[in-house]
């Protein structure tokens, strides 16, 4: 039934049209380990710094970060800014010296947190950003999922 695709931030898709758009929409509502929300009392925005081309080196997990963990982050504080801010280099010196990181922005100005993510894997970036803000993980029950029809017929 799976069958791969070729987008590479949706492995594994199934071949049916409404069989990917369920898998990508679960996907995105995310689970237990990645759905946390955050405290909007104390935090105004969620800003990421990465290079606008040819990705590669220390910059890898931000990058899998911002595709695989932002939108279900985003799902769950709805309410919450994230800012993606794009450098473009044009040299090895400029990639050398792009950051890697994100920025939390609080409502007061001297609470914003940096998390340097240069060399981390997307799973310790999340880790660390939800230490850094103290954010809560969802709930499985809050965590929307939609059934696909054959788990629909299992019900009969």
């Amino acid at each position: 039934m799976a069958k791969g695709s070729g987008c590479s931030m949706f492995k594994d898709l199934p071949s049916s049209r409404i069989l990917k758009q369920i898998t990508r929409l679960n996907n995105i509502a995310g689970t237990t380990e990645s759905a946390y929300k955050f405290d909007q009392s104390k935090y105004a925005k969620i800003e990421l710094f990465l290079q606008q081309r040819n990705i590669h080196g220390p910059a890898v997990g931000l990058k899998k970060f911002w595709r695989l963990n932002l939108p279900t982050l985003k799902f769950h504080n709805d309410d919450l800014q994230f800012v993606l801010t794009r450098i473009a280099t044009e040299s090895k010196a400029d990639v050398a010296a792009c950051p890697s990181k994100i920025i939390v922005h609080g409502v007061d100005p001297k609470d914003n947190l940096e998390i340097d993510c240069a060399g981390k894997h997307s799973s310790v970036i999340l880790q660390e950003l939800v230490k850094a803000t103290g954010a809560v993980g969802v709930p499985a029950d809050e965590i929307p999922r939609i059934k696909t029809p054959q788990e629909k017929e299992s019900w009969a």
